[in-house]
């Protein structure tokens, strides 16, 4: 390609023109509703600025990786149009902020110059293409940023629900120990509080993880694990089951609920018990 008399061909050409103006726009939107949201969250409080200053820090450790590629000759080579726009509007919406994304474009600049004679000042491109493209990047990276903060939600969630699960199995050691201590002693009393102040673990736990836990994907992940181990199928079903109806609002979850023991009791299924077993929980 760089070896054509006009360094690409028209076709690259005028995708790299639109990718290239479009890049331009989506860094200052970029740029802007980051300052924005900083405003927002230092006006709300000091402890929300904290987590998206944060978040930000995240967010450009992540862009200066994205940017190292451009110093290489043979990520040029590969990169189409797209890629480039991409990496150039990342570079740009750092650019007040970072001096890594200044000298990035900078260089990027040097080497539309020089591959393809494309001045990054005067791209021009058509401007319904142009326009196209600015939406599609700026979507992109909307779906890539809740993607990302749902995988987080999804960890945090996840360990909520082991949370509430070794809750569960000490209420049901404590329990046990109730049952076995005889009736009036301190043993049993003491037994019996430490039971409930487990209960009231799980109870805190799994229904504030139960939305952001109980998915489909979760669920059918969690199913072939257990088949992978060999457990039956009937009671890998009775487990999904159980942790769709353990994922519900705190309200639904403790509407008409039995108390101490008995409660315990019948919020553990068997099907729980067996993977507990075989998973060495």
């Amino acid at each position: 390609m760089a070896d054509e008399s006009d360094g690409i061909s028209e076709a690259f050409e005028g995708q790299l023109r639109v990718a290239v103006t479009a890049a331009s726009r989506v860094g200052e939107i970029i740029a802007r509703q980051r300052e924005e949201a900083a405003r927002r969250a230092q006006a709300e409080s000091q402890q929300q600025a904290r987590e998206l200053a944060s978040r930000f820090a995240a967010e450009r450790q992540s862009a200066r990786a994205q940017l190292s590629g451009v110093y290489r000759t043979d990520w040029w080579e590969r990169a189409t149009p797209e890629q480039i726009g991409t990496t150039l509007a990342t570079a740009r919406a750092w650019g007040n902020e970072d001096p890594e994304a200044v000298r990035a474009e900078a260089h990027m600049r040097d080497e539309l110059r020089t591959r393809y004679g494309l001045d990054f000042a005067q791209a021009g491109g058509d401007p319904q293409a142009v326009q196209a493209a600015v939406d599609a990047e700026l979507l992109r990276r909307q779906s890539e940023t809740e993607r990302q903060r749902g995988t987080g939600e999804e960890a945090e969630a996840a360990l909520l629900m082991r949370e509430a699960d070794r809750a569960d199995r000490q209420t049901e050691s404590a329990d046990q120990r109730a049952e076995n201590a005889p009736e009036g002693s301190d043993e049993r009393t003491q037994a019996r509080e430490e039971a409930q102040l487990h209960e009231r673990t799980a109870a805190t736990a799994r229904p504030e993880a139960g939305p952001k836990y109980d998915s489909p994907e979760r669920r059918e992940n969690d199913a072939n694990q257990l088949k992978a181990k060999g457990i039956d199928k009937e009671a890998v079903a009775a487990k999904m089951s159980a942790d769709a109806g353990n994922a519900k609002p705190a309200a639904e979850a403790i509407k008409g609920a039995p108390t101490s023991a008995t409660r315990a009791k019948s919020a553990r299924s068997a099907a729980a018990r067996l993977q507990r077993s075989e998973l060495g929980r």
